[in-house]
């Protein structure tokens, strides 16, 4: 096809398919090290769905030669190239794997470094695709993201953002989060300082943009392929409810507060905790639950290996428990509203609330409210027939969601768009940009 682009994603993330393709291999003193420092080091687990959602349609399309570039940590090999389903995967060894380098990272450059090492093996590699466009996946991972930063002017680039840090460091209260979102917003503000268009449609993350770092930032209509499909089949319940997270340190306190004021009107309620964890938080975590009675009535399941696997876990549940500190609307709201679970969660600005536009698919509190939120857990338990309500609305409401193909059309019409204005000239349609 005469037009068809080259495309390369800058982005993180792992599924079992690409797996089969590398290998990781920390050697015995960074495993060590991991231990010292109570890290956990998962290569064999899934995460950053939306990537796999996204590069699954793309192999569906021929108007689009998809590249994938990204930094594994302990890689085996210096660089590894593959090819499956006509995507093309270029992976590298992430700078900070070996031991004197993970050493000086994690004493003296971390929430510091411009990751100077990762960003010239990924411009050795772009250079050698001489891509039509750059997409940046993730604005708020400088260990990729700086990547943007050395793409020449004349390749146009894409910043997605999945989150935003720079203003979150001013709501969170955990000095360790806020030293390292003020570090990761400087970052997100030399991205949007540098890349030609921002994606989004995140009404709160664009207002933020525009006041407080650059009001000119020209802002794409782009989502994240997120889409889960509706499925209400489930074994038999073992737990109450679920807090589920890729890593569980964003809000699994706020879940245990407001489960043990639940668990006061209701001794015989459970609560299953999905998803990684360090030694140092869930020393904290057992602590607390101590202090608060609740031992045996949480249970931790740490980090599952395939996103299958933690479906299959959360449907083992009746109700999603998730509290929300800094996200906007995750994915784990979908996920469980389009798997059968009723969710209580907190209010986000053009985020949760959204939900229940036309119909009550979730029950809301306010952010730090945990009273109101175990309210909202106690109405769902005691009134079965109400809960019934909320998980077919959720349902309803989850099939509504644009489907993942639409997602990643819209973000192939806008490369299109992109390289023709960089070419020619020719204006974005008004359409595709967010005025």
């Amino acid at each position: 096809m005469d037009n068809k682009l080259k495309i390369v994603w800058v982005c993180a993330f792992s599924n079992s398919k690409v797996r089969e393709h590398y290998q990781v291999k920390p050697s015995f003193l960074i495993r060590l090290l991991y231990k010292f420092l109570k890290l956990k080091a998962d290569h064999a687990v899934d995460y950053g769905v939306w990537n796999t959602n996204g590069i699954a349609e793309m192999a569906k399309r021929n108007d689009v030669e998809l590249h994938i570039v990204s930094p594994i940590r302990n890689l085996s090999e210096p660089n590894t190239d593959f090819e499956i389903d006509g995507i093309y995967y270029h992976y590298f060894r992430e700078e900070n794997s070996s031991m004197i380098r993970q050493i000086w990272y994690q004493l003296f450059t971390k929430n510091k470094s411009m990751f100077k090492r990762n960003r010239e093996k990924a411009m050795q590699i772009i250079k050698t695709i001489s891509p039509n466009l750059v997409h940046v996946i993730g604005a708020e991972n400088p260990y990729y993201s700086t990547i943007l930063l050395d793409v020449p002017k004349e390749i146009p680039t894409i910043v997605q953002l999945q989150t935003l840090l720079c203003k979150a460091v001013h709501e969170t209260k955990n000095l360790r989060e806020k030293k390292s979102f003020d570090y990761k917003g400087r970052i997100e503000t030399l991205l949007f300082e540098k890349a030609d268009y921002v994606g989004t449609s995140v009404t709160v993350f664009m207002d933020y943009i525009k006041k407080n770092i650059n009001s000119k930032v020209v802002f794409l209509k782009l989502n994240l392929a997120v889409t889960e499909p509706v499925d209400f089949s489930y074994d038999k319940k073992e737990y109450d409810f679920v807090y589920f997270a890729a890593g569980i340190q964003k809000a699994v306190d706020d879940a245990i507060e407001v489960f043990a004021l639940a668990h006061k009107k209701i001794p015989s309620l459970t609560l299953d905790v999905v998803g990684g964890y360090s030694t140092e938080l869930k020393s904290k975590l057992d602590k607390r639950i101590k202090e608060l009675g609740i031992e045996g009535a949480v249970f931790f399941e740490g980090k599952l290996s395939t996103h299958e696997d933690v479906i299959c876990q959360i449907k083992k549940s009746r109700i999603a428990l998730l509290p929300l500190k800094i996200d906007v609307f995750p994915s784990t709201v979908r996920e469980a509203m389009a798997n059968g679970l009723p969710v209580v969660t907190t209010i986000t600005e053009n985020g949760t609330s959204r939900l229940n536009a036309k119909r009550e698919s979730v029950l809301l509190s306010p952010k730090g409210d945990y009273q109101a939120m175990a309210d909202n857990m106690l109405k769902l338990v005691n009134d079965l027939e109400f809960a019934k309500t909320i998980q077919t609305n959720a349902g309803l409401t989850a099939s509504e969601r644009k489907s993942n193909k639409l997602t990643i059309n819209r973000w192939v019409e806008a490369y299109h768009a992109c390289v023709a204005h960089t070419q020619d000239g020719s204006p974005i349609p008004v359409d595709l940009i967010v005025y």
